[in-house]
């Protein structure tokens, strides 16, 4: 009797201690979905999950802040699908093998944006390609496979942004602009990924004046990816975000005109150092205060370069300037000054009597470029084979915009 007693106790407690994973195998309970998109970052609203057994929709659930979907639901087997609030055709998703059964109530969805619109035109080695528009977000794209596939990336807010391909082979790279499409990488590319810098000074009014950014795709043997762009913290500051230093000029301007007759010298570069004296008129004069008036060259090329007319019509004259550390101090901005020297000159021959600031000016702007030293690229004292023009004293170079009355 006893042993038939231990016995039925032995059974009831197996019988206990199983029949709630028995009744767990075959009960509901919350089935939970969570949607990311690429780089695993939740998708925050817009989609909803669908759970359908035999091809009926048994429940749906709006995915909250954080990317999920969680549902009560009978036991048994589920499959997803995603539906979305916006325009189904703006995402995509792989809907292979997204099931739920008792025994796993969770999964993971990947989300992407689909690219939407018509590709525009773009001239690569003289060949016309197509490249589609993307957004700072995670796009699912189609490739050529064996070809470099372009997208264009207009941001809309000033930031650091990343460019990847996550889970994919196909090489990123990053190839300038639309109206320049670059043959090689602009970008540094470390594991598949490149940043890019968009200063607030990048992201234009409406249409006009924005950065559009060229990505390339070498696709190899992959026939689509998902490209991921998204914003990693605010621009890096360059010497482009630092404010311009506006020099100002020192004397009253009056309208120049070069007297009847007169004859201009051009300086001898390879000359020994002339004698500049600044007169009680505010203008430098050549060895004495009342010698012959030096004038300079604002609206007439030199025989080395471009009038500073149309170096201002094409960009600016600047300067940067730099501790002996190499630490930025300041920039200038002399184009300002310039248009109102400009305004005043001899418009027949392009000249203005030589004053301080002009001095100033072309000094700094000359050494900034380069214009004065022979070991720069835009050394300017070159003969017609490109060869450095042999005996030019670096006292004079600065000269070479300037010119003055002979007699």
């Amino acid at each position: 009797m006893n042993k038939n007693f231990r016995s039925l106790t032995c059974l009831l407690l197996c019988v206990a201690l199983c029949l709630p994973m028995l009744l767990c195998a075959c009960s509901g309970g919350p089935y939970r979905v969570t949607v990311v998109d690429a780089l695993g970052n939740p998708y925050t609203g817009g989609v909803v999950v669908q759970f359908k057994q035999n091809g009926q929709t048994a429940g749906m659930q709006v995915i909250d802040e954080n990317g999920v979907a969680e549902k009560d639901l009978d036991g048994g087997d589920y499959t997803v699908e995603l539906s979305f609030t916006a325009d189904a055709e703006n995402y995509y998703y792989d809907p292979t093998g997204l099931e739920l059964t008792a025994s796993k109530k969770e999964l993971t969805v990947t989300l992407a944006k689909a690219v939407v619109g018509e590709p525009e035109t773009l001239v690569v080695n003289n060949e016309q390609v197509e490249a589609y528009n993307v957004d700072a977000a995670c796009t699912y794209v189609e490739l050529t496979a064996g070809k470099r596939n372009y997208f264009l990336f207009t941001p809309t807010v000033a930031g650091t942004y990343e460019f990847s391909v996550p889970g994919s082979n196909a090489v990123i790279g990053y190839y300038g602009a639309p109206h320049y499409v670059q043959s090689a990488s602009a970008a540094e590319v470390v594991d598949n990924k490149f940043t890019v810098s968009v200063s607030a000074t990048m992201i234009g009014t409406g249409d006009a004046g924005t950065s559009t950014f060229v990505v390339g795709i070498d696709a190899g043997e992959n026939k689509n990816c998902t490209l991921a762009i998204q914003r990693t913290g605010d621009p890096k500051r360059t010497l482009e975000d630092e404010p311009w230093t506006i020099y100002q000029k020192t004397v009253e301007l009056k309208e120049y005109k070069l007297p009847a007759g007169a004859q201009i010298k051009e300086f001898d570069l390879t000359a020994a150092d002339y004698k500049l004296v600044l007169g009680t008129d505010g203008f430098y004069h050549l060895n004495t205060a009342d010698g012959p008036l030096v004038l300079m060259r604002l609206g007439k090329k030199s025989q080395y370069l471009d009038d500073f007319k149309t170096i201002l019509e094409h960009s600016g004259v600047t300067r940067y300037f730099f501790d002996e550390n190499g630490e930025f101090v300041r920039k200038e901005s002399y184009s300002e000054c310039l248009l109102e020297y400009i305004e005043y000159m001899d418009e027949d021959n392009g000249v203005y009597p030589l004053t301080e600031d002009l001095k100033y000016i072309v000094q700094q702007r000359g050494e900034h470029s380069g214009w004065f030293d022979p070991d720069e690229s835009l050394y300017l004292f070159k003969d017609a084979a490109g060869n450095n023009i042999v005996g030019i004293n670096p006292n004079n170079t600065w000269l070479f915009m300037c010119c003055y009355i002979n007699g």
